[in-house]
């Protein structure tokens, strides 16, 4: 006679679960560290395409002659005040703010001259206060240059 035996025990064994948890996690926090990554890129390049808008906006105003004034900008680490030229005085009315999309994001100024204040001549657009406005993230090793040149055209790279 045959002597077969029949194993009756199915399921699984508390070292298969753990080792399936553990594949999971790792899976989890490599997938959440590259999502991390790309939302701190994306944030920065939004912010820097806002600061271009921002500035491009007061540029268009000052040409545009509106209230029969210039325009400028003013920056602080995470905002931006679009006032009335020539000096920017805090609380006025006319001031409009603007706070980056992420709080994480960080404006780094190198103007001519200093200061956190762009300019715009009220005839020809120019500015006097060019140079770069660095836009980074401390959550993403992502920097994004946005340039101002003497002109008051404004770019992004």
């Amino acid at each position: 006679m045959l002597n077969i035996k029949i194993n009756s025990n199915k399921g699984l064994t508390l070292v298969e679960v753990l080792v399936v948890i553990g594949v999971m996690a790792l899976i989890v926090g490599i997938v959440f560290g590259s999502f991390n990554s790309f939302r701190g890129t994306k944030s920065v390049s939004i912010d820097a395409e806002t600061v271009v808008e921002i500035l491009r906006q007061a540029r268009n105003e000052t040409l545009s002659s509106k209230n029969a004034g210039a325009y400028g900008v003013k920056f602080a680490t995470s905002t931006m005040t679009i006032f009335l030229a020539p000096t920017y005085v805090a609380g006025t009315a006319t001031n409009r703010d603007f706070t980056l999309s992420s709080p994480k994001t960080v404006l780094t100024l190198s103007l001519t001259g200093g200061g956190s204040t762009i300019v715009f001549n009220k005839l020809t657009g120019e500015t006097s206060q060019n140079g770069t406005i660095a836009v980074s993230s401390s959550v993403a090793s992502s920097t994004k240059t946005v340039t101002i040149y003497k002109t008051g055209l404004v770019e992004s790279n």
